[in-house]
Formats: structure tokens, sequence, C-alpha cells
């Protein structure tokens, strides 16, 4: 929670419990009370704004001043001492419980769902960002592109937001997901550690330039956690926004797109190999090839000759993580890459491994497919929260993580990992993090971007 957020809150839950558990003695301790719950509230709107998720606070407030309203023209009756009656155990029992009940319904919200702060980047670079909207004419197809870069000058500009088309995102999200639009809207008051369209960095001649690939579904900015950490020490990260498979993609003149309806069954590793390969490859290479004629000429001013095209990487997130695989099995600019908990989709030949130094960083799973019989019953399976689909799924992934390593690619299993922790998503959503059991999920990510930061810095020959 932000600061006057839990100060409002913490004012209200301690003059309920006093209320409910005590009684105050006198009505001008009541009136001071619900007074100072008033303020409090009010300046919370006033200075960090409003959102849904404190409602049961604001209605809280109301509720402590009607109750002193009441008092201040009723008077406060307060009752005798009660004796240890079985009647007044069972009051004891009911007041405690509407206490916990209310201290539950406040605090819930604000905190599962909170107006989160991402940690400031290490570097010893600020960090801009701008975003561009591409269309590869060839494949008739439109991409978002954001790029975070080192920064200078950034004195008097403002802060970039998280997701800056977010009513936009927010409609269509609600469209393609029916879920109600405003549950959104807090994401509204994230900010970013980037400073939107500072000047890039005139420390060095040029930078280094990564890639990122987000998983499926994703967005361009939903690994900014590591994407801000690498260009604070001087890597321009250069973000792409698969359209289709992105959780809603927004264009200029808000129109969205969300995820392809006509997606193949999970297991299906055919049908998801071409999309790697005939999709999202593709859009990396345009992508590429944008930045070369960025490096050439930009109108802006922002990236002309400022781009390293000799030193590219590339990194992605699960389904992007294949992508950065395949990418560079493909592809010779990419120099260096990193798969961070993503299965190996693609229609490369991987069985001679990648030609050039890769990393796969792993979760660390509860279930290992090599703790699986070779051949398991159904009741073996349901034991291990499988189905036989998911089985056979499960036994290709091991071989193509094998021929994806045989040419001395790397893994590291990052402790305490699942899935989710290597993207923003256990920041927006911390619920779904208490909920798999991970209470240190930014520790987690310091560990993310260190052996991230190492990797490229030793393979695209780098030095802040």
């Amino acid at each position: 929670m932000r600061l006057l957020e839990l100060i409002s809150v913490s004012c209200n839950l301690f003059f309920l419990a006093v209320m409910i558990l005590r009684r105050f003695r006198n009505t001008s301790m009541s009136v001071l009370s619900a007074a100072t719950s008033l303020i409090m509230a009010l300046l919370q709107i006033m200075f960090e704004s409003y959102r849904w998720q404190m409602v049961p606070n604001y209605i809280l407030t109301i509720g402590l001043v009607l109750y002193a309203i009441n008092i201040l023209f009723r008077g406060n009756h307060t009752p005798k001492d009660n004796v240890a009656t079985e009647k007044y155990k069972l009051r004891a029992i009911g007041k405690s419980v509407l206490l916990g009940i209310s201290c539950l319904i406040t605090l819930l919200p604000p905190l599962a769902l909170p107006v989160f702060r991402f940690e400031a980047p290490t570097g010893s670079y600020a960090v801009g960002t701008i975003q561009y909207h591409w269309t590869d004419s060839s494949r008739n197809r439109e991409l978002n592109i954001q790029v975070w870069y080192p920064a200078d000058h950034t004195a008097g500009r403002p802060h970039a937001s998280y997701s800056p088309d977010l009513n936009d995102l927010a409609e269509g999200l609600s469209k393609t997901y029916s879920i109600p639009k405003f549950l959104f809207d807090y994401i509204g008051l994230v900010q970013t550690p980037a400073y939107l369209k500072a000047p890039i960095s005139a420390r060095k001649t040029n930078y280094p330039v990564i890639l990122f690939s987000h998983g499926f579904p994703g967005g361009r900015y939903t690994n900014t956690f590591q994407t801000t950490e690498l260009a604070s020490h001087g890597f321009i990260v250069v973000s792409v926004e698969h359209t289709n498979g992105s959780l809603t993609t927004v264009f200029p003149g808000g129109k969205y797109i969300g995820v392809d309806p006509n997606l193949p069954h999970y297991a299906d590793l055919n049908a998801w190999d071409e999309i790697i390969s005939r999709i999202w490859v593709k859009d990396t290479e345009f992508v590429i090839d944008k930045l070369e004629q960025l490096n050439r000429y930009d109108s802006q001013k922002m990236f002309g000759g400022k781009l390293d095209l000799q030193r590219i990487g590339m990194l992605g997130h699960s389904f992007g993580g294949a992508n950065a695989a395949q990418t560079m099995l493909v592809d010779p600019r990419i120099r260096a890459a990193i798969n961070m908990d993503g299965t190996f989709f693609g229609t490369g030949d991987l069985s001679h491994g990648l030609p050039r130094p890769f990393l796969l960083m792993s979760s660390d799973p509860p279930i290992k497919s090599s703790d699986l019989l070779s051949n398991p019953s159904d009741s073996v399976l349901a034991a291990n929260g499988l189905t036989r689909d998911q089985y056979r799924l499960l036994q290709q992934i091991p071989v193509r993580k094998q021929q994806a390593l045989r040419s001395g690619g790397q893994e590291l299993v990052i402790p305490h990992a699942d899935h989710l922790t290597f993207s923003d998503f256990y920041l927006i959503f911390p619920i779904l993090s208490w909920i798999n059991g991970h209470f240190d999920i930014r520790e987690t990510q310091h560990t993310i971007n260190e052996q991230t930061l190492s990797f490229f810095m030793k393979y695209l020959n780098y030095t802040e």
C-alpha cells in the first residue's frame, strides 16, 4: 500500500477496534477519532488518488463518522462493566469476529492489488523510454515496440506510466476476457523508473542492444523490472509486442487486438512450432531490420548512430524464450540469447545445439520429469497433477532442452522461482504469489537481474 493509504487504513482499524472492543469513554474522543479518519481519507484521495480497492476503507470512514455523529447528538451511554456471563462471552466473540472480518475486507483489496513500485535500477545511468508503432508491409502485420535506454538530462521530465494506453487496454481486456473494465484502473497509477522520451546518454558513442520477447500472453512492458535494470547499466532494450500473442495490443487511434481465438491445442507441438518460426521469429527479424534503418537515420534524432548492432543479444520469457532461441538459431545478428523458463518450440533444427552463447534460466519446479515413470499409470499422473496429454508433452520437453544445450549452452535453475517470477505479474497481482507460496519475489528477481546482466556483459563484451 502507498503511505497515505497505509495511514488511513491503520487509523480506521485502530479506531474500529477501540470502538468494538472497548468503546470510547467520552464523546470528544469519538468525535476526534472520526475527524482524524475523515481527514486521512480525504488527504489520501487528494494526494494519491481514488482507487476502487480502497472503497471498503472509505465506507469504514463513513461508518466511523456516522457513529461519532450519533454519539454527539444522543450521548455516549457507556454500559456498566459486564460480568463474565455466557451472554457476555458470546457478545465478545461476536465483536471479535466482526473486527476480524472488517480487517480482512479493508486490508485485502489494497494489499492483493496494490499500486506497486518498481525498485530503483542499480546501474549508473538514468533510464529513458519511448514507443514505436511499426508495420511490416510484406506480412501486413502491425507491431508495437517499446525501447528502454540509458538517458541524460531527465530533470523535469515525467516518469513513464506502466501502461500508457491503459484506457484502451482495459477496454480490450474487458471485451476479450469479459472482465469489468474498472478492475484495471489502479494500474494507471503505477509509475516506472523510466523517464518519457529523455535524451539518450552521450557518455558513450553507442550501446549494445538487447531484444526482449514476452510470454504468451504477455506484453511489451510486462518485464519492466528487468528492462529498466538492463538500461540503467547501458543496454538499449527493445521489446517487441507480438500482436495476437499479447494480452491485448492497442494501436494508435485506440484499435485493439486480443489473443488469437483460434489457437491450437496446447499439446499440438507442431502447430506451436509454426507460430514461433512463422510469426514470432519473423517479427523479431523485422524489428532488427527496422533498427538498422533507425541507426542510419532517426528523424527524432534519438538513436541515429547510437545502436551497436554488432552486439545484439536477445532475452525472452516463456514462449518468448523459445523465440529467443529460435531467432538466434536462424539469424546470425543475435550474438547471445537467454530463454527464461520457456519450452523449446520452433521448426529450426536444434539437434546440433545453438551456435552462439546461450543460457536457459529455469524455475525451481515442484515436479521433475525425471521423477516420473517411463509409462506411468493414470493414478501416478493424477498424483502429480498431470493428464495423459500433458505427460506426452512433458516427455518432449527434456529432449528438446537437451538438444538446445548440446553445444555448450548453460542451464541455471533459479531457487524459489516459478514461471511467473520471471515477469512483472507477481508485482501486479501479489495475491497470486501468496497462493503459490512465494513471499520474497523481489529477492528472486534480484537474482534473475544479476544473472541476466552478467551473461550479456560477458558475451556481448560490454562494460558499463
